[in-house]
């Protein structure tokens, strides 16, 4: 048996992957359509500013809000994702050299190749935590961008 991404890290590892996807592909899809509705929220803006100071705080809140949606997992699979690859891999690797007789030889019949397999946890942990960290810094760049022009819109108000 080849041992690869099938031990007890191996699930962790997946759904973590499959919830930065769900997240990056959200916030790309958030952004996407933030940009397109340009000329909505520049006239939901005009709106606002006539109903005072208050209500443009109010709704620069609720979009930081919505903007930073998933950033917490984000920041939370960038931490795991390589501690769990490094987990399935020390495991893996302890499994291997159970298996291994004096001098750290393979039982008779078995190949060595393909042992290298068990560093796939890792490749894997790595790819999550890098793929988590570029979303989550991509996201508070566009959230602190689109804040800035907002505020900046704002500034002009009493208050």
């Amino acid at each position: 048996m080849i041992p690869g991404p099938q031990g007890p890290a191996a699930l962790p590892l997946l759904l973590l992957s499959i919830a930065v996807l769900t997240v990056v592909i959200d916030r790309a899809r958030f952004w996407w359509q933030w940009r397109r509705d340009r000329t909505d929220r520049r006239r939901l803006w005009r709106q606002l500013r006539g109903q005072g100071p208050e209500a443009c705080r109010l709704a620069l809140a609720r979009w930081s809000r919505t903007m930073g949606w998933g950033e917490p997992l984000l920041e939370g699979a960038a931490l795991l994702g390589p501690l769990l690859g490094l987990l399935g891999t020390v495991l893996a690797l302890m499994a291997i050299l159970s298996r291994l007789g004096p001098g750290l030889l393979p039982p008779p019949g078995e190949r060595l190749a393909g042992y290298g397999l068990v560093l796939v946890d890792t490749v894997l942990g790595l790819t999550v935590g890098l793929l988590a960290s570029l979303g989550l810094q991509l996201n508070r760049s566009l959230r602190r961008q689109a804040l800035e022009r907002l505020r900046e819109r704002l500034a002009p108000l009493p208050g």
